[in-house]
């Protein structure tokens, strides 16, 4: 076979260049993937990065405070702090967005807290099913 006039051009490869070739895989990139990359693939990444985005659309509804506020709300139903507890939520957060929590907070004694959570149940009334509207509609009659 003769030399090709090409073969003076381009640069030889040493033996050790040419293992190497031969122990990769010729499909399969070998470049390091980033930190980023290689989260993203893990499940476990996915659902904190899912967590954190949520929590970054909630604003204040995703600290830790309003879980606080919410948890106490519903302990103190029924004790003489739930007024207050109602009061302060309201103030923090402003209404919040389960029918349970707004049904409950239409119990509070303050007229403010109750004129606060009745249009964002107007809003949800349509979306539940005939027994809780029927519910309201009974709690609404007792607060009239």
């Amino acid at each position: 076979m003769g030399r090709r006039d090409d073969d003076e051009d381009r640069e030889k490869l040493s033996w050790r260049e040419i293992d190497q070739m031969r122990d990769r895989s010729r499909h399969v990139s070998r470049e390091p993937k980033s930190y980023r990359e290689r989260s993203l693939k893990s499940e476990w990444a996915k659902k904190q990065h899912l967590k954190e985005a949520e929590k970054y659309f909630l604003g204040k509804k995703g600290t830790e405070s309003y879980k606080k506020a919410y948890a106490a709300l519903h302990d103190k139903y029924g004790t003489p702090g739930f007024d207050e507890a109602a009061r302060k939520f309201i103030q923090e957060f402003g209404p919040p967005d389960d029918w349970g929590t707004l049904i409950l907070l239409l119990d509070a004694k303050d007229p403010a807290v109750v004129k606060a959570v009745l249009p964002p149940i107007r809003e949800i009334y349509g979306k539940r099913n005939p027994i809780e509207q029927k519910g309201l509609k009974g709690k609404l009659k007792i607060l009239v």
